[in-house]
């Protein structure tokens, strides 16, 4: 797909170059990739590429056939979880030799962590073989690439001199319309999948109970796409939701926290979940496991409690938030709603154009 938003003619066209598909709703990557869109729409002339790897490769010909290159202020490349294409490579690779500054946004290394990439096929060894030497390609023909954690960095580099220096470029917040926390509210916030075990679900589940044991009007409330919510019978007090984006907002009354129950492990200590940068903007408590990267944003706000990542743990932050008082309830809130505000998609498009040189 190809397409071209943003401010008047007067203003710099960047291209944003999305090795994901952007018209089949909102999840993680695509929340993120279409947050930052609009925020660079806002400060510039948006050409955008994206979709399957077929679907780029007709869109960046035709990109290349119009002669689009030409006069382009820089572009900013989303990488996915699967390998870029020849197509991705040869495309961005005449970029450079046109001088046209590239970012590129590594977000994961998911092949290389066996808690959540099994090598259960063929394609699934080849993937984990060629995913170092492809992206280490990507990067090379790349001016700047950015992160979201030095962990991650860290993790592709490896035993390697890296030809451009790594960049941090950790998830936004978008800044949610609602009003503000009701300590009398009793529902518990979870957004994203729980399809793997390191995501929590067995522990969560088992905390709900616990802290129920105390406080029965407690209530989860699961924003999940369909497969991706618990397995089994749930139980009378979990509701799951499906809504995206805005839709979450109208949810937001009747949250007193949100909670991240995800396990200790190599790949979840240096991630930075993007729902735990969009549970700031919904400006409430949040309640999270101590995997680093996660735990480090919560300290660094002092917007809620770090917990052990067992049940145990989960269901003692549960009810450390529901027994606060209502004054630490809204201190925690309110913290949380300033840290989204220093970390707005806004800030993030701005820090975007500032790396690539582009002057708005």
């Amino acid at each position: 797909m190809t397409a071209t938003v943003g401010s008047p003619q007067a203003a710099p066209r960047v291209l944003l170059f999305s090795m994901y598909p952007l018209d089949r709703g909102l999840w993680g990557a695509t929340t993120r990739i279409t947050q930052l869109r609009d925020a660079l729409a806002r400060r510039v002339q948006l050409d955008v590429i994206s979709g399957t790897r077929a679907g780029r490769a007709i869109a960046m010909a035709r990109f290349v056939a119009s002669r689009r290159l030409g006069g382009l202020a820089g572009i900013y490349v989303e990488n996915s979880t699967a390998l870029p294409g020849p197509a991705d490579l040869l495309f961005l690779a005449i970029a450079r030799t046109r001088r046209i500054p590239i970012l590129t946004y590594v977000r994961d290394a998911q092949q290389l962590f066996p808690e959540y990439y099994r090598t259960t096929s063929l394609k699934r060894h080849l993937s984990r073989a060629l995913f170092l030497p492809a992206v280490r390609l990507l990067m090379a023909i790349s001016t700047i690439v950015a992160f979201p954690s030095a962990g991650l960095a860290a993790a592709v580099v490896r035993n390697r001199r890296p030809t451009v220096e790594p960049t941090l470029l950790p998830p936004g917040s978008r800044i949610a319309s609602a009003s503000p926390v009701d300590p009398a509210a009793r529902g518990i916030l979870f957004v994203g999948a729980l399809s793997y075990a390191v995501h929590g679900a067995a522990i969560l589940l088992d905390a709900m109970r616990l802290a129920r044991a105390s406080d029965h009007q407690l209530t989860l409330i699961c924003v999940s796409r369909p497969g991706d919510e618990p397995s089994g019978p749930l139980p009378s007090w979990l509701r799951v939701v499906r809504a995206e984006g805005e839709e979450i907002d109208a949810l937001l009354p009747q949250v007193l926290a949100t909670i991240t129950p995800r396990r200790r492990s190599p790949y979840n200590d240096l991630a930075v979940p993007i729902k735990v940068m969009e549970y700031l903007g919904y400006a409430r408590p949040m309640i999270v496991t101590d995997t680093l990267e996660t735990a480090a944003i919560v300290r660094g706000a002092e917007c809620g409690v770090i917990v052990p990542d067992t049940a145990e743990g989960l269901a003692d932050g549960i009810r450390t938030v529901a027994s606060a008082s209502p004054d630490q309830i809204r201190l925690w809130a309110e913290a949380a709603r300033r840290a989204a505000v220093t970390n707005s998609w806004d800030v993030r498009a701005a820090t975007i154009l500032d790396l690539l040189r582009v002057n708005t």
